[in-house]
């Protein structure tokens, strides 16, 4: 479970002990080598802080009156929400039995006072960041895992709609105008597999290289945005309108640039209405660029609104066709937009529907 930390950004340490001039001497010492404290002066009070919100590191005393450190220590290593602190004794205690109880019990460290300054901030500081580092490494792996279920329950519904189609066309009496339908769907649904790859491999490599930054054309990658989903649109009948006053250039990585805007016509496409229209349009403000995508589609709600960017979130609003859509485009786009010095965000459109615009830098002059 990944460490707290507190409103200024330090990590948190959680001494306990039940000697007030102890706790004034260790809290002064690690608050000046950086750390927030929060004080306990029982096992009781300990646990309670603990449910409260979790620390990066405890500092336990092994022997207070009522609860001990051996006991508080149980409480914490039987709870899967909080086994993972790591919890360093402190404690005038130095006799090998209790130090080897103590290692076995769960803690990760033993430190007798008196302690010397120097050893007892080198301690603190090599356990808390092994455990961000383990943190780090568990969020990385269970990011991963969702990466991979997700990409592959998306590609599932695309060759799911490929081969359902493809066994239909099979049938050698099968009307035309539905034949014509089912190859649209192939098409539609095996173009649709390769722009979410697609943007799968270009976030990764972005992130993994870094990107830059080039002059680029507003009009220019509006006509290109249209044109990589002008088969998807057709096939709903759906227009698909550039509305720009005038060209100007933008800041931002091409690619980049037009894996956002793609994602967020393709889901202007997937929520709005066959014969409706969908407009792509650009505009200055200031010193940054905006292109936006509006659709009549049911736009977002409330609720939605609060966790629109998030990863893996499916939002409430369904496709009108029943197309496939990931719980991860915005979110990649979101962040694509970001090391792009850029932003996403989300306006309900006057009159219904949505607005989502992308917001880049204008060239200096």
């Amino acid at each position: 479970m990944p460490g707290s930390r507190s409103d200024t950004g330090l990590p948190v340490v959680l001494v306990v002990d039940d000697q007030e001039a102890n706790m004034r001497l260790v809290g002064q010492l690690l608050s000046r080598a950086g750390y927030d404290i929060v004080p306990a002066f029982s096992g009781e009070q300990a646990l309670e802080r603990i449910k409260a919100s979790l620390p990066d590191l405890i500092l336990l005393d092994m022997r207070m009156p009522g609860m001990s450190g051996f006991d508080v220590l149980k409480q914490l290593t039987d709870n899967p929400g909080t086994r993972s602190i790591p919890v360093i004794f402190l404690t005038a205690d130095n006799e090998r039995d209790n130090v080897a109880r103590a290692l076995a019990a769960g803690a990760v460290d033993y430190i007798t006072k008196p302690f010397v300054a120097e050893e007892l901030l080198g301690r603190v500081k090599t356990h808390i960041d092994l455990k961000q580092s383990r943190d780090t490494l568990q969020r990385f792996v269970s990011e991963k895992q969702q990466m991979v279920e997700t990409v592959a329950h998306d590609l599932r519904n695309y060759f799911a709609n490929i081969q359902f189609a493809g066994d239909m066309l099979r049938d050698p009496d099968l009307d035309l105008a539905v034949r014509l339908r089912l190859i649209e769907s192939i098409r539609t649904s095996s173009d649709s597999g390769v722009l979410f790859l697609q943007a799968l491999l270009d976030h990764q490599n972005a992130q993994e290289k870094g990107i830059s930054v080039h002059r680029l054309s507003a009009r220019k990658l509006l006509d290109e945005t249209a044109a990589a989903l002008a088969r998807m649109a057709q096939a709903k009948d759906i227009e698909v309108k550039i509305v720009l006053a005038e060209d100007f250039e933008i800041c931002g990585h091409q690619g980049g640039v037009l894996h956002v805007l793609q994602n967020l016509l393709s889901n202007a496409l997937k929520f709005s209405q066959p014969g409706s229209e969908v407009i792509l349009s650009a505009a200055k403000f200031g010193s940054r660029g905006r292109l936006s995508v509006s659709d009549r589609g049911p736009g977002v709600s409330k609720q939605d609104q609060e966790r629109l960017f998030q990863r893996y979130v499916r939002l409430s609003a369904t496709p009108t066709q029943g197309e496939s859509s990931t719980g991860l485009g915005l979110a990649l786009a979101k962040q694509r937009a970001r090391t792009m010095d850029g932003d996403i965000w989300h306006d309900d459109r006057e009159g219904g529907g949505s607005v989502f615009t992308l917001d880049l830098a204008l060239p200096r002059t």
